[in-house]
């Protein structure tokens, strides 16, 4: 509203006072309050499984997802596991300390959800994350220099003679699709 009454000022020389304008911005704001309790609560939709012909029956997929705070550089890491029908099988998540970067945060969560997989003996994964840069880096096998270390492991870990996987595959999905893991990262790192 202080930009508003400025704009009245510059553009239609009308001037309001201090108190119209605290006003006009308490109305503004109860009226967005309404709008807000009249909206539909949206319902964070499962990735179409339909999508991905070239998995198997016995293929489990694992949603990935991280949040990170810079003035704590710290993040929350999050995976859910499911089924091809979207049952969950199993979910986790953990905070950390020393993140430098939010892709570095991604990059971990990704890291610590194919260590569950392996933990939790599923041999057929499809990873699905909500970052698109990691996705093509890991398919490919890319590495950068940022994130050289933890895109090693996740390579030993999907690629390598001795890789606990079957089959392996990376997925970008989109972060509407990603909810439930975004929702699970947030709580991991607000109880950190």
């Amino acid at each position: 509203m202080i930009w508003t009454s400025r704009n009245l000022l510059i553009f239609e020389q009308k001037t309001l006072t201090s108190q119209e304008t605290a006003i006009k911005a308490i109305n503004a704001q109860k009226e967005w309050k309404r709008a807000q309790t009249l909206r539909p609560i949206a319902t964070p939709t499962p990735p179409v499984r339909a999508q991905l012909p070239f998995m198997n029956d016995s293929t489990i997929f694992c949603n990935t997802d991280a949040v990170w705070r810079s003035d704590q550089r710290a993040a929350g890491l999050a995976w859910i596991f499911s089924d091809r029908e979207a049952h969950e099988l199993h979910r986790g998540s953990t905070a950390q300390a020393h993140v430098s970067s939010p892709r570095m945060a991604e990059a971990l969560a990704i890291r610590e959800a194919l260590i569950q997989a392996s933990i939790l003996n599923f041999t057929n994964i499809c990873l699905c994350t909500d970052s698109q840069e990691l996705a093509r880096a890991i398919s490919s096998r890319r590495r950068s220099t940022d994130l050289f270390g933890i895109l090693s492991d996740i390579d030993s870990l999907a690629f390598s003679a001795s890789s606990p996987f079957s089959t392996i595959s990376f997925v970008y999905i989109s972060r509407s699709c990603n909810g439930p893991a975004d929702q699970h990262a947030k709580s991991s790192l607000s109880s950190f």
